[in-house]
Order: C-alpha cells, then sequence, then structure tokens
C-alpha cells in the first residue's frame, strides 16, 4: 500500500505568535522612528506628508504596497540563513552544521549591510 502524495496546496501557512517588530520595539521606535515622522518609509519616495494617524509611516497606499513588497523579497532572501545560522547556533559537536550556521550568519551580515546601503541611497536619490 502507497500513501497517497500530501496535498499542500491549500496548507495553511506558517504561524507564529511573536508580534511584529513595530509592536515589540515600540518604544524604541518612538524614540528613534526608522523614518522621520512625516517622511514617506518608501526610498524612492520619501517626500513629507501631513500624518493623518501618529503610527503612519507611509505617505500613501501605493507606497506601503512597494515597501512591503520589497520587504518580502528581503525576507525571502533571508530566510533559508535565518534557518541555517538558528540550526546550528549553540551546536558544540558537528563542524559541518557549525559552518552552516556560519554562513548563514555572514549572509545575514552581508544582505542587510547592501540592503540598508541601497535604501539610503535610493532615499537620498529621492529626497
Amino acid at each position: 500500500m502507497t500513501l497517497a502524495a500530501p496535498r499542500i496546496a491549500n496548507a495553511p501557512a506558517a504561524h507564529f505568535d511573536i508580534e511584529p517588530f513595530h509592536v515589540t520595539a515600540h518604544a524604541e521606535l518612538a524614540d528613534f522612528p526608522l523614518a522621520a515622522p512625516g517622511v514617506c518609509l518608501n526610498p524612492m519616495c520619501s517626500r513629507h506628508f501631513a500624518p493623518t494617524r501618529s503610527w503612519q509611516r507611509y505617505c500613501c497606499d501605493t507606497c506601503r504596497k512597494m515597501d512591503e513588497a520589497e520587504m518580502r523579497r528581503i525576507g525571502q532572501k533571508a530566510a533559508p540563513a535565518l534557518l541555517a545560522w538558528r540550526m546550528g547556533k549553540y551546536e558544540k559537536q558537528d563542524d559541518a552544521l557549525r559552518v552552516l550556521s556560519r554562513a548563514g550568519r555572514n549572509y545575514i551580515t552581508r544582505l542587510q549591510s547592501e540592503w540598508y546601503s541601497d535604501r539610503l541611497s535610493r532615499r537620498h536619490r529621492h529626497a
């Protein structure tokens, strides 16, 4: 008897109980926001606007959607490296797992540095 292949087409996505970063770091972001209040967080825009809510980070829905799409792309690049880094973070025995973990950590460091530099340069070009 063979088992049927798992039907994952309509499987629910992973669910985490951890709050979004902006909720967890609310106080810290209030003291030092990712973008100045009233400046669009989308680096391709970065224009000044009058926020209608104290927590508003984008001047419009289009900018929010563009930035969220970019963050999704970065997350898709980062996810495998984050898993690898965490898998071997405290490994003491398996050298191959430690090497994989280090590669994940190094990749995340490079990715965040390059992404941050790219966002800064785009913001300065469009400011």
